[in-house]
């Protein structure tokens, strides 16, 4: 995925090289990231175990974070980037804008204020250009 940041890239890169050095070959786009013991595909509920508690207790988030709350914790940090609601859709994989904005658009009232504002800018402009007096004409004598 290019939209991927390459900070959660570099982790995942340096767990596959293991895996590949291990496996004494390169691994193929087909493969598991995080396999079952035996190989193949690992349950949901082995990945919680294995991966995700561990590193959730590890640097020590409450220990009832679940993997859902990691994209409710995502949309609020694009929001505060300034992400358009359509990236935001996109990302958090919701199947319309208006799912979005149904369930975080509360976080976007500073945009609202912005917006009055920018208007008031634009007024304040108008009115100053039309109370400016019109240019003196030059009239050639003859």
């Amino acid at each position: 995925m290019d939209t991927l940041p390459r900070f959660l890239c570099d982790d995942p890169a340096r767990y596959l090289a293991g895996r590949s050095h291990e496996a004494g070959r390169p691994l193929g786009a087909e493969e598991y990231v995080f396999t079952a013991p035996m190989g193949g595909p690992l349950r949901r509920s082995l990945l919680h175990k294995r991966y995700f508690r561990p590193a959730v207790l590890r640097p020590g988030l409450p220990e009832g974070l679940r993997v859902h709350d990691l994209r409710h914790t995502c949309a609020p940090i694009l929001i505060g980037l300034g992400a358009h609601p359509k990236v935001i859709q996109e990302r958090l994989g919701h199947s319309s804008i208006m799912v979005t904005m149904d369930v975080y658009g509360h976080l976007f009232p500073s945009l609202n204020e912005a917006m009055t504002e920018r208007l008031d800018e634009v007024f304040r402009a108008a009115r100053h250009v039309a109370s400016e007096p019109p240019p003196h004409k030059i009239v050639p004598l003859r």
